[in-house]
């Protein structure tokens, strides 16, 4: 990940098998219908986007795994196109919403290299966000930030592409 949170360096690599996600999000998590279906979408996720790279940062994530915060109530993921010195990111995340019980807030983004002087890492070219009550609406949001996700890929991999239609060139 090449733009990851600030408090990234507190995650840990999991397998979403492994995401004990009644303690992340709440006991309505606990289902075995939601957890397949948690399982199924994250599968789709990482059947559709490259394998992620080592960072130089440690050995990197294995294909498939998630970002955990414990003890924080939050996943996300990422994947990286790179051309050159260039790159474009689409990341997912998921996490709870402290204040309203059983509710779930949901996001994704595309990214692209920053080249400004300022160097801030980082421009988010399109975005989208969603705030849900269950499991059954969060894995609803889910799939559908999985078609948009495939349709900014659909529109081009390439980073100059996106870097064009965001006018940074």
């Amino acid at each position: 990940m090449r733009n990851p949170p600030d408090d990234h360096a507190i995650a840990v690599w999991i397998w979403p098998r492994a995401l004990p996600l009644a303690e992340i999000f709440g006991s309505a998590w606990d289902g075995p219908e939601i957890r397949a279906r948690f399982l199924t979408l994250t599968g789709q996720w990482h059947a559709r986007h490259p394998a992620p790279a080592a960072t130089g940062e440690g050995a990197g994530p294995q294909p498939g795994q998630w970002m955990w915060h414990p003890p924080a109530h939050r996943i996300y993921d990422c994947h990286t196109y790179e051309t050159g010195d260039d790159w474009l990111e689409v990341a997912i995340r998921m996490e709870t919403v402290d204040f309203y019980p059983n509710h779930c807030r949901l996001g994704a983004s595309l990214t692209i290299a920053c080249r400004c002087e300022t160097a801030h890492r980082a421009h988010t070219i399109v975005e989208t966000s969603w705030r849900t009550g269950g499991p059954a609406g969060a894995l609803d949001a889910l799939t559908a930030i999985l078609r948009y996700t495939d349709q900014w890929i659909a529109n081009s991999q390439q980073p100059t592409g996106w870097r064009r239609h965001a006018g940074l060139d």
